[in-house]
């Protein structure tokens, strides 16, 4: 059975994706409809490459979607807060260009969930590869040992590293989650606005895992293998750039959360 979700919004950040936006949107729009989905926020990062031009003619002829062009880019967080400051839906997704639900219905389901679940303020689903292959993020709250090794490679500390991504017990069942992946967040408005949604001093990394802190602290975040979702996994904190943003926004959420070393 599925439920009307006419009460959920959804909010994209694009940068630069000029290669891919359209594609991309050509098999979102049709999913979101489908799931009555109340508003689709794409809101791009001050894109040069055409990404802006793609985005006003979609935008033309398509009124569910509503583009939200930025004269600066400030990062992840501060691009969903811009479609998060505008909506009034009852929930919000927070998701990346590159993420596509699973199942039909997903989205519709989630929102039944939720609404079942009054205690549960994020919903965190299974995200696989396009191959089938599970993407092993439910992870746990991070200290400073769990990111320090994760830049050595996944034969260092592999015991430690499997009990962060809860590689023997982290997939098959319904769990508190300590560690949500931004990719796709199936979130209840109401929190995600009391909490201030994400905290705009992170460009990119770790504002995800900051706002699961945020909303734990409040409430509950719940990862569920029963709601799937496909992710690219387009990652690049394996550049030396990428690297320092990550290194940044981690010294950023310890020195607000605490130093746990270990």
């Amino acid at each position: 059975m599925t439920y009307n979700s006419s009460a959920v919004s959804v909010s994209i950040v694009t940068f630069n994706n000029a290669d891919v936006v359209k594609e991309r949107l050509d098999i979102l729009l049709p999913i979101f409809k489908v799931d009555h989905i109340y508003d689709v926020f794409v809101v791009d990062n001050h894109s040069i490459d055409g990404t802006v031009d793609i985005l006003k003619k979609f935008s033309e002829d398509e009124p569910l979607l509503k583009v939200i062009l930025l004269d600066e880019n400030k990062g992840f967080g501060y691009g969903h807060n811009q479609a998060i400051k505008q909506t009034n839906s009852e929930y919000h997704i927070v998701m990346n260009l590159d993420a596509t639900p699973k199942q039909k219905n997903v989205i519709s389901n989630m929102k039944q969930y939720m609404d079942e679940n009054q205690d549960i303020d994020l919903l965190s689903p299974l995200v696989l590869f396009p191959d089938g292959n599970i993407q092993y993020l439910t992870r746990s709250e991070p200290t400073v040992f769990d990111l320090a090794i994760r830049f050595l490679g996944p034969n260092w500390f592999k015991k430690r590293q499997e009990q962060f991504i809860h590689l023997n017990d982290g997939y098959d069942h319904e769990q508190v989650i300590k560690n949500a992946t931004g990719s796709f967040m199936f979130l209840r408005t109401s929190t995600l606005k009391t909490i201030g949604a994400f905290d705009e001093r992170y460009f990119l990394y770790m504002e995800d895992t900051d706002l699961t802190k945020a909303v734990n602290v409040r409430g509950k975040a719940v990862f569920s293998p029963e709601f799937k979702v496909i992710h690219e996994w387009q990652r690049g904190n394996h550049s030396i750039g990428g690297a320092k943003l990550m290194i940044s926004s981690m010294v950023k959420y310890f020195n607000k959360w605490g130093w746990k070393l270990r």
